[in-house]
């Protein structure tokens, strides 16, 4: 197997596979990539919601990255829960210790349920990680939050967060916006200063459980299989949106299934 299709992601557990590490892999896996995984965080949660979190140690993070990347260099990353400021100082060391390339991070900062999964009032921590990405991937209320404000222009608050992380590019995800027939996403390519939006159909479904970790981590899979930011993010939106549609139908649990049921 070529190294380009080697991918690896930090994230937290999720039990049920709708989100985090488990949903990453199948993600990885249905786009023919290798994925890997080094777990930050177990949870308990069902598709009924988030009801615990436990972030492991910043010594458990870096001795799993470690072990790893001292063998294997994946050729794209994602990062997803860091779930607090210890998690993400593990995350940081091991993304400047070693020679990693095209790297997402989604900016996880609460559950679908409303469960905080980043556990600090301080933001340096997350903001830390997020300087060291390519791209960065949070929603319009992840945004507004990281940048104090309640702003809602996407192309401005794109532009904002790029700034405050020192030069990374932004998808900002459309899916939380206005209610209307399309869902707009919104992409800042800092190489170019540009501003694309990226529209597809809205799917009205209950199974939206690990939308963020379903975008990101499609979009770290075309990124390692060669695809230039602008023409990966508009594959990585096309796979959530078909996901969405194609799961439409599923039922799984007593809640929110998942975005992807693969």
């Amino acid at each position: 197997m070529s190294n380009k299709n080697l991918v690896l992601t930090l994230a937290g557990s999720d039990p049920s596979a709708g989100a985090g590490l488990q949903a990453d892999l199948r993600v990885m896996h249905s786009l023919g990539c290798y994925g890997m995984g080094i777990v930050t965080a177990l949870t308990a949660q069902s598709t009924e919601g988030v009801s615990q979190v436990w972030p492991l140690s910043r010594e458990q993070v870096e001795a799993q990255g470690d072990k790893l990347l001292s063998d294997i260099t994946p050729s794209a990353v994602k990062v997803g829960m860091l779930a607090d400021a210890d998690v993400a100082a593990g995350v940081l060391a091991l993304l400047q210790r070693y020679p990693l390339r095209n790297i997402v991070v989604d900016t996880i900062l609460l559950s679908s349920s409303g469960k905080a999964l980043y556990d600090s009032a301080n933001y340096a921590g997350l903001l830390a990680v997020m300087r060291c990405a390519t791209v960065v991937t949070p929603n319009l209320p992840e945004a507004q939050r990281l940048l104090d404000t309640d702003i809602t222009d996407a192309g401005l608050l794109a532009r904002n967060l790029s700034e405050l992380c020192d030069g990374v590019s932004v998808l900002l995800t459309g899916g939380h916006g206005a209610s209307g027939s399309a869902v707009i996403d919104t992409l800042y390519d800092s190489d170019s200063g540009s501003v694309t939006f990226i529209t597809h159909p809205r799917c009205v479904t209950l199974n939206t459980h690990g939308t963020g970790c379903v975008l990101s981590s499609a979009l770290a899979c075309y990124l390692a299989q060669g695809q230039p930011l602008a023409i990966a993010a508009q594959m990585a939106s096309v796979f959530v949106s078909e996901a969405l549609r194609q799961g439409a139908s599923f039922t799984l649990g007593h809640g929110c299934g998942p975005a992807f049921f693969g």
